[in-house]
């Protein structure tokens, strides 16, 4: 047996006998009234039951179609979660695989009581389900991003017309924020440590905590439409084959591109590749975001969204008008057409560890395990969608008319 074995089955066997203690001062208590409710969610699950005053509660789990408090220290892979709080999110779970949940009580220092009845649930990855977020105005929001405000909180940053800025800690209730231009935003990102927001007219301003702006001289009047960076270069792409880079978000410089048609999106890989999208089938490689080459799409449909998924290997997904789907596993050399079984203009890539997400017109959201099969999801909503990001073990969309979707 190995020592990490021995340690943790050490660490089982101590808590089963805190479990069955009854020295302490204190008495038993009853499970939850009503028993628990276990939601699934991305490699997560909430836990959520109503608590008696007074009481302590412990929560039991295991990869097994059922637990009780007792027989938890017998099943592999379980584990107790002392003096929880309902609601309580279980997290480091993996998809597609059942697990049993369970929940008893003590008062004070006493022995824990009966468990509630076990409830399974298989977590999965999110995006089969959305629920709307508040509204974000009026305004049409472009853009989403994440990053960690001066009060070293991490936020959602949407951005979009009329200069529009929101912020948001859960994805689900957005804050107005001062306008970051007094023109359309259509992309943000969250580097050097601050906010960089890019938009019409060569528009470029940055702030550290999404409400006080400073403007950059970005050396363009051509509209801004994505900004991608690898931490010590930003590169923003925009319209007429236009691109500026800079080091810090407040110098900026043109860089020479070999196409004259509107860039769309860019995206970095961490193996050194970037690549941009655009209209009539435009695709560039670059190795040091300066240096670009024109690579062959195979189509000519617009590429609105590019993006990168990386788990052991690296794959490249960009999107576009009329359903368009490429896919590349070798640093965007070549591009396979993938079938998305659908028609409508896709605007937004969003990749996870588990799966690929685009979204678009028509309240359209695509998943797929590979970026081969795709599946359509019910968003519950017609709205065109502009941008979805992942993370948190969620996905959150904006779009037009200020809508917001959240998948857990």
């Amino acid at each position: 047996m190995s020592f990490f074995s021995i340690r943790q089955a050490l660490a089982a066997f101590c808590v089963a006998v805190m479990v069955s203690a009854c020295g302490g001062s204190g008495s038993s208590a009853p499970p939850p009234a009503g028993g628990i409710t276990v939601t699934p969610g991305d490699g997560t699950a909430t836990v959520t039951w109503t608590s008696a005053p007074d009481v302590k509660y412990w929560l039991f789990y295991a990869p097994s179609t059922s637990i009780t408090s007792t027989d938890w220290i017998n099943i592999p892979g379980s584990r107790a979660l002392l003096n929880v709080t309902s609601p309580y999110v279980v997290t480091g779970l993996a998809n597609g695989y059942t697990y049993s949940f369970t929940v008893n009580g003590r008062n004070g220092d006493g022995p824990g009581g009966a468990g509630s009845p076990s409830v399974s649930i298989v977590p999965r990855p999110a995006g089969e389900f959305w629920t709307p977020g508040s509204a974000l105005g009026s305004n049409t929001i472009r853009n989403i991003s994440y990053g960690t405000g001066t009060d070293l909180v991490g936020y959602y940053f949407a951005v979009g017309d009329a200069g529009s800025t929101y912020r948001s800690t859960d994805g689900k209730a957005w804050t107005a924020l001062p306008v970051a231009a007094n023109t359309n935003l259509n992309a943000s990102i969250y580097t050097f440590s601050k906010f960089i927001a890019v938009g019409a007219g060569g528009t470029v301003a940055y702030g550290t905590d999404m409400s006080t702006w400073t403007a950059a001289a970005s050396t363009t009047t051509e509209a801004l439409n994505a900004i991608a960076s690898n931490g010590v270069l930003a590169v923003a792409v925009g319209n007429n084959g236009t691109a500026i880079k800079s080091a810090d978000g407040i110098t900026w410089t043109a860089v020479a591109m070999p196409t004259t048609r509107h860039l769309r999106s860019i995206t970095y890989s961490s193996n050194g590749i970037w690549v941009a999208v655009g209209a009539g089938g435009t695709l560039l490689t670059s190795p040091d975001g300066s240096t670009w080459t024109a690579v062959a799409s195979g189509t000519s449909a617009d590429l609105n969204a590019v993006s990168v998924q990386i788990v052991t290997s690296y794959t490249f997904l960009a999107a576009g008008n009329g359903g368009t789907i490429l896919r590349s596993t070798d640093n965007g050399v070549t591009w396979t057409t993938q079938s998305s079984g659908t028609t409508a203009d896709l605007y937004a890539v969003s990749p996870a560890s588990s799966q690929l997400m685009t979204a678009g017109s028509g309240g359209t959201v695509l998943t797929s395990p590979d970026g081969i099969t795709w599946t359509r999801r019910s968003t519950g909503t017609t709205t065109t969608l502009y941008s979805v990001i992942s993370g948190l073990a969620q996905y959150v969309a904006v779009g037009q008319g200020g809508i917001s979707l959240v998948s857990q």
